[in-house]
């Protein structure tokens, strides 16, 4: 059974077209991460670890083969369900996974910039904020995307709690979340990294993590972005089933 993990912003909707072209008969698992959604006050983590163990009990009695997607801040929190518990899993796909930050400095910087969203949010509201969000370099190759779908997107982000969102920053930022580098290295858990070739900082990441462990790939898709999930579902669902197959061999 898939248990799927949405981004910073996103929501389960996010992987609503992933699951039509699945075609499985077991429906997979699709939380909504700490700080998301109209009932997260019941549910949030108080630490990226925290977050890690809600989401782990959560796949205490689910069915076998057990497997994990998750892009951007949704493959991080699944990177370290990973790490904590390798062998609950038997097979993962990643998407613009960041293994987090190493360098002191450079952690500290990154939670200066995330108290400064979190004071964006607090202060002028969701509108204002997803406005400077969808404006980053990031997501600029979005642009080119049909308009219902941006409008499909726009929507989901603007039914969140400002507050959650800003939650999520202080709790599940890239700051919070532990290095975890030298755990993947050593994982044999079947894992799949996917980016879009037009997001060369991810991409780089991801080769880079592929090359030092065998049961890590790397997957390349032409002409699309960091939001892979997005602009190109179709190679996601194509990903998923192969992986499927693969585990109930």
């Amino acid at each position: 059974m898939w248990t799927l993990l949405h981004g910073f912003t996103g929501s389960p909707q996010s992987y609503s077209r992933i699951v039509r072209h699945l075609g499985v008969e077991q429906r997979p698992l699709v939380p909504a991460l700490t700080g998301h959604g109209s009932g997260w006050r019941g549910r949030a983590a108080d630490s990226f670890e925290g977050e890690v163990s809600r989401l782990l009990a959560l796949l205490a009695d689910v069915e076998g083969p057990r497997l994990l997607c998750g892009y951007s801040l949704g493959a991080r929190v699944a990177l370290g369900m990973l790490s904590r518990a390798p062998s609950m899993f038997d097979g993962a796909v990643l998407i613009g996974l960041h293994p987090g930050l190493e360098a002191a400095s450079v952690r500290d910087e990154r939670r200066v910039l995330d108290a400064r969203r979190a004071r964006l949010l607090r202060e002028h509201g969701l509108a204002a904020f997803i406005k400077a969000w969808e404006a980053l370099p990031l997501f600029a190759t979005q642009r080119a995307l049909p308009p219902n779908l941006l409008a499909e997107q726009r929507e989901c982000r603007l039914m969140h709690d400002p507050e959650g969102l800003a939650r999520s920053l202080e709790v599940l930022g890239l700051a919070e979340m532990p290095n975890y580098r030298a755990a993947m290295a050593s994982l044999e858990v079947p894992i799949t990294l996917i980016t879009g070739s037009l997001d060369t900082k991810f991409s780089k990441m991801a080769k880079e993590l592929a090359a030092q462990n065998d049961h890590i790939q790397f997957e390349l898709i032409d002409g699309v972005g960091h939001n892979v999930l997005l602009e190109a579902h179709s190679v996601v669902a194509a990903e998923l089933k192969r992986v499927t197959e693969l585990a109930l061999r």
